[in-house]
């Protein structure tokens, strides 16, 4: 058995502004952590890209963990929130075989390679019209007027959702960021995403119903007919994968361009070659979702005792995959804290690994494809404005609160 310290941390503070130092620490002392935050709770966490790679694939690892999000909250409000466990359980992301390898199956077909290609007219006409009004040498705050609302902007048209819902939408994904970003959630950010999930189960009760009496080409459409092998959604899971999919298409995908855009303006000489290389922006954005990624870290509960780098752990136990630092990882990056828009072989895990890899990870590399690169070519002036930026509350999905520039 290894000899594993325990290591007080906090998720807020000057971590949640720059997590790095923090995991170059750990990095130095091994793979695995015992963490005891803010002294209220405790976790296992994997800090390495090998292990973190591993128990992502790793079958006695469950991802099953709704009930176990629950644990900072104080014991005796727990029971308040057995909605919100039931209802995030449905999301594909918190299924476990057999039932996530029936549900991956019906949901790949809406986010096959051909499918989310076919909307790349559709996004670059997006990009267009919400660059078109900005004027180069005006001071913006690209959070607001571009990166928040192009996302979700293209996830409710591929839904078929009303224009008018879009400030809504956003207030409920972040309402579910706040409560599942924050390792040391609060009963006030629990009970408001579980007020969220209810106001969104029964806007897409109401939608179903009326897509399947006027059925369209959108998503949504979609989920209703898909089938294999005599299997179909049921009710709830197709309100859930709607909300799980609104979410994720909204809350990653703003990040992916507020942070990449971020990096590159603190790189101006890398900025320069992109500009100058368009080629380059694959590579680029890969380079961007490993040096600031949008999600830090995923979660897995053990069915059973294991032994884990060394470490036996009893079941039940949480164990956080800090994905934020095995991109980090001085192991499998060289130079891991420079940015490199050329990086080969660029392994990063900034969508996870195994079969909860992110089934929306090409539409997310699309849109952001197209949002940096238009952004660079555009405005080649760009230059950040004011005091540093601040990161929002949710150290689970690193993302800024505010970026102000001048095109």
């Amino acid at each position: 058995m290894s000899n594993v310290s325990t290591q007080r941390i906090t998720f807020g503070g000057e971590t949640l502004q720059d997590p790095y130092p923090m995991y170059a620490r750990m990095h130095e002392g091994g793979p695995l952590h015992l963490l005891d935050v803010d002294g209220k709770w405790a976790a296992w966490a994997i800090f390495s890209h090998a292990e973190c790679s591993s128990v992502a694939k790793d079958p006695k690892l469950s991802a099953k963990r709704a009930q176990q999000m629950l644990g900072p909250l104080p014991p005796s409000s727990r029971a308040e929130f057995s909605e919100l466990a039931r209802m995030l359980n449905l999301w594909l992301i918190f299924m476990d075989a057999p039932e996530h390898t029936r549900l991956r199956k019906l949901l790949n077909k809406g986010f096959s390679p051909a499918a989310v290609e076919a909307l790349r007219p559709q996004v670059e006409s997006l990009v267009d019209r919400k660059l078109k009004p900005l004027k180069r040498g005006s001071e913006v705050e690209l959070m607001r007027v571009f990166a928040n609302p192009m996302p979700v902007n293209i996830i409710t048209e591929m839904m078929g959702v009303s224009e008018d819902l879009h400030p809504t939408f956003a207030q409920w994904s972040r309402a579910l960021a706040a409560f599942r970003g924050n390792p040391d959630r609060t009963v006030e950010e629990a009970r408001a995403a579980q007020d969220a999930l209810i106001a969104m189960t029964e806007y897409f009760r109401k939608t179903v119903a009326e897509r399947r009496r006027n059925k369209g080409n959108d998503l949504i459409s979609l989920l209703i007919d898909i089938e294999e092998d005599g299997e179909v959604l049921t009710e709830d899971e197709l309100y859930a994968q709607c909300i799980a999919l609104l979410f994720a298409g909204h809350e990653t995908t703003r990040n992916l361009i507020g942070n990449g855009m971020y990096t590159l303006l603190k790189h101006p000489e890398a900025t320069a070659e992109l500009r100058e290389k368009p080629e380059l922006i694959r590579s680029a954005v890969e380079e961007l979702l490993r040096f600031e990624s949008p999600v830090q870290f995923t979660a897995r509960v053990l069915r059973e005792d294991i032994e884990v780098c060394g470490q036996r752990i009893p079941k039940r136990w949480s164990i956080l995959c800090m994905l934020g630092a095995a991109n980090r990882d001085p192991k499998q990056f060289k130079n891991p804290n420079e940015l490199d828009l050329k990086r080969l072989n660029n392994q990063h895990l900034a969508f996870s690994a195994g079969p909860h890899f992110c089934i929306g990870n090409q539409l997310a590399r699309l849109e952001g494809q197209i949002a940096i690169l238009n952004l660079v070519q555009r405005f080649p002036e760009m230059k950040l404005a004011g005091p540093k930026p601040e990161w929002a509350d949710t150290f689970g999905f690193r993302g800024l609160k505010s970026l102000p520039v001048i095109l």
